[in-house]
């Protein structure tokens, strides 16, 4: 019979070599990343982050786990960390290069509105790659035609309330070869405003992002091609180095999704927010009975409230595509109400059936994704 210690100590050992294995098959790895990197530069600078190819990396990786027997979220959790380190790697890499590449020719960029806080974002993520940065604000008067003719990129960071204002004083003193673009929540009118006004390339941007994120690496950025040429196809090239997302589309087809992205999801947070509000039951007594689902749509909640009323009374009251969306919830919740108070089950099974036939095919993410999320609620303290 052998003694107990020894097959500790033999098992001990074997797990500190396949640890060793593990690490070293990690390193392996961080040095394919890097070589893949460099084919990225020379190949013109693809972009850093592709949504396909990580999820079908994860897919992969679950159909593994599952013919060893190693459970899915083991398995996720174990390719979430490789995958952001290949992301570190990857960024350092192509920062790296930009400044190599702007350091004799660094772009020109002149941030109107920069002193904001996404203005600022931009400006600083910008000029980290080497770029040159100049600020203007709305009581700044020194040279301003002069400084949007020198700009080779006039960026407009300023509230939707003032930027057709603005475009129309500063549109037409952009250069012929230059580039005028906004990161405005709507589209529509402001492109056309732009394309009004500026004789050079005219792009709209929209970053699906606030300016508390950590890095651009990972977000969505919109894109609306409104006057083309090698400056904007040289920013979304850059913006995709930087790790962004570009999702291309028309301005119109943006201001009918962000009437579903923005004004509904929106409009619904501030509902429950009022509706808890004038329940009257406290935050902190609530929180001692709380539910993770209930923790996490409240710090949905509370993340809207701490911010500003102005950025979303603007987002709530200039979609022109907003009414039929608030529209659409006052019915919905009016006519579920309706079928609750009638204590009517089969058209509450009805009801239910139709929307859950609306998101079958998101239903396995929204699982997934959701049970990840929970997970890590219920670790805070």
């Amino acid at each position: 019979m052998t003694d107990p210690a020894d097959d500790l100590a033999r098992w001990r050992e074997e797990l500190e070599e396949l640890d060793r294995r593990m690490l070293a098959a990690a390193a392996r790895r961080s040095e394919l990343v890097r070589r893949i990197a460099a084919a990225k530069e020379q190949a013109g600078g693809k972009p850093l982050f592709d949504r396909e190819r990580e999820r079908m990396v994860h897919d992969r990786a679950a159909a593994v786990a599952d013919s060893i027997g190693l459970p899915r979220p083991v398995a996720r959790q174990l390719m979430q960390v490789v995958i952001e380190h290949s992301h570190d790697i990857q960024e350092q890499a192509a920062r790296a290069a930009s400044l190599v590449q702007t350091a004799d020719d660094p772009k020109r960029f002149l941030l109107v509105g920069g002193g904001g806080r996404m203005g600022a974002s931009f400006a600083r993520e910008l000029a980290a790659r080497g770029h040159r940065i100049d600020i203007l604000e709305a009581d700044d008067h020194d040279r301003r035609a002069e400084r949007v003719r020198t700009a080779e990129i006039v960026l407009l960071a300023v509230p939707m309330h003032a930027v057709n204002a603005v475009v129309a004083e500063l549109g037409p003193h952009v250069a012929d070869d230059a580039l005028l673009c906004d990161i405005n929540s709507l589209k529509e009118d402001v492109c056309r405003a732009m394309a009004t006004h500026c004789k050079g390339e005219v792009l709209g941007l929209h970053p699906m992002f606030g300016p508390t994120v950590r890095s651009f690496r990972r977000q969505k950025m919109v894109v609306c091609h409104v006057q083309a040429g090698p400056r904007g196809k040289w920013l979304l090239r850059e913006f995709g180095r930087m790790g962004l997302e570009l999702i291309e589309t028309e301005p119109e087809t943006h201001d009918r999704m962000m009437a579903v992205v923005q004004v509904l999801v929106h409009f619904s947070t501030l509902v429950l927010g009022r509706a808890l509000h004038d329940v009257g039951i406290g935050i902190e007594e609530s929180l001692r009975f709380t539910s993770p689902i209930y923790r996490l749509e409240l710090a949905f909640i509370g993340r809207l409230f701490a911010q500003s009323a102005d950025l979303y009374a603007e987002i709530e009251m200039t979609n022109p595509h907003g009414p039929d969306a608030r529209r659409a919830f006052r019915q919905a919740a009016e006519e579920l109400d309706r079928v609750i108070r009638d204590g009517d089950r089969d058209r509450f099974r009805a009801a239910f059936h139709e929307v859950s036939a609306y998101f079958d095919h998101f239903a396995e993410d929204a699982m997934a994704l959701s049970d990840s999320i929970i997970d890590m609620v219920v670790t805070q303290p």
